[in-house]
């Protein structure tokens, strides 16, 4: 799965929305003393593109790209909202400087519009806080909270193309050696290294977790049992071969075991789990740097 924000802009990003929404807030104070007092309310107002140019939309535009990966429906209904907001606006300062009475639906377009934009802004930073807390902030990983969701989603999408769908678990080996000897700051760093090299094999519609300790889950989407064993064999010389390089100049070689199960057709997401962490045992067992496929 692809990081869309690292953990730290993924932290900051509600705090970014709150400072946004109130400068919005504050510049909607113009629209009224341009209707009260005849003011300019400045050209970012008047101009076409006035929603690319007030403090919100050049936030939003900033991030609305990326955004719009994880919560789409949203960020549409919001751009579209602060857009139409802004033509409503430009209409009723226009005619107010004109000193012509403004048409009632301009005004009743700025509300409705306003308000949409409140409430989905409002339910978007519920949405951000809530990633926050189910992202592994040590790796930027996806914590297992929305496991089951996922694993539905791809199990639908693998049933509807008719291709399997494997669970594998990944567990670097030997780690509480790694912590004993080099320490625990060095045990973070080869989670996030092992996490790194395991990202950057596989494809874009695989789905990688952080699953808890040094075991990570993999959901390898659209793949045969031939091109699953493929996968795996990959990821085992991806991280025999890519050492860590220590802060201190030290080379920290580990391996990694793999457990993998196909999806049946009546297995629950415990039931395939359970399967692959069995598999894994096995390739524990049997020696470690290997994988194993029920």
């Amino acid at each position: 799965m692809e990081t869309l924000f690292t953990p730290e802009e993924l932290a900051a990003l509600p705090g970014e929305l709150d400072a946004a929404m109130a400068a919005h807030l504050a510049w909607t104070q113009r629209l009224l003393r341009c209707a009260m007092l005849r003011e300019m309310p400045g050209e970012d107002t008047l101009k076409e593109n006035a929603h690319a140019l007030c403090a919100f939309g050049r936030w939003f535009t900033g991030v609305e790209a990326r955004l719009a990966r994880l919560e789409p429906v949203a960020v549409e209904t919001i751009h579209e909202a602060h857009t139409l907001m802004h033509q409503a606006v430009r209409e009723l300062c226009s005619a107010a400087l004109a000193g012509e009475p403004a048409d009632p639906a301009w005004f009743d377009a700025f509300q409705s519009n306003q308000a949409t934009l409140v409430r989905e802004l409002t339910a978007l930073k519920e949405s951000l806080v809530r990633s926050h807390a189910q992202t592994d902030p040590l790796t930027g990983l996806p914590l297992r909270h929305n496991l089951p969701d996922i694993f539905a989603l791809r199990r639908a999408d693998a049933e509807r193309s008719g291709t399997a769908l494997f669970v594998a678990m990944a567990d670097a080996d030997h780690f509480k050696a790694i912590n004993d000897t080099y320490g625990h700051a060095a045990g973070d760093a080869a989670l996030v290294h092992l996490a790194g090299l395991l990202k950057s094999t596989l494809r874009g519609n695989d789905t990688l977790f952080r699953y808890g300790g040094e075991e990570f889950l993999l959901l390898l989407y659209g793949v045969s049992r031939k091109h699953a064993a493929n996968v795996a064999t990959r990821l085992l010389q991806a991280v025999r071969g890519t050492p860590l390089i220590l802060g201190d100049g030290r080379v920290l070689s580990f391996t990694v075991s793999l457990g993998m199960s196909e999806v049946r057709p009546d297995d629950t997401l415990d039931d395939v789990i359970a399967r692959a962490d069995a598999a894994l045992y096995v390739a524990k067992t049997e020696g470690r740097d290997r994988y194993v496929i029920d």
